[in-house]
C-alpha cells in the first residue's frame, strides 16, 4: 500500500499548488480541478480503509466494490487502487500544464 500512498501523497501534493494556482488560471482548468478533487478525497478514504483491512480480503474487496473497481483478489484491488491513483495523479498535472 506504500507505494499507492505516495502516489496519492504526490497527488495531493499536486492538488494543493493547483488550489493556489487555479484563482488565476481559466475557467476550464478549475473545472477540472473540481471534477478531480472528490476523487482525490474519495480514494485516500478507501485506501486508508484498505489499509486497515489489511489481509481481509473480503473487507478489501467490499471496498473495492464501492469504488466500483472489479477485483477477484485482493493484488486485484491494489491494482487498481494504483491505477486510479495514477490516473488522478496524472489529470492534476495535466492541468498544471495549462495554467
Amino acid at each position: 500500500m506504500k507505494i499507492i500512498e505516495d502516489i496519492l501523497a504526490d497527488a495531493q501534493t499536486l492538488r494543493d499548488e493547483l488550489a493556489l494556482q487555479i484563482k488565476l488560471g481559466t475557467a476550464e482548468a478549475k473545472d477540472e480541478f473540481e471534477k478531480l478533487e472528490p476523487h482525490l478525497n474519495k480514494l485516500k478514504q478507501k485506501t486508508s480503509e484498505i489499509a486497515e483491512a489489511a489481509g481481509d480480503t473480503a473487507k478489501e474487496l467490499a471496498i473495492a466494490a464501492e469504488l466500483g473497481i472489479k477485483a477477484d483478489s485482493a493484488d486485484d484491488v491494489k491494482t487498481a487502487l494504483k491505477l486510479a491513483a495514477e490516473e488522478l495523479k496524472e489529470g492534476f498535472e495535466k492541468i498544471r500544464k495549462t495554467l
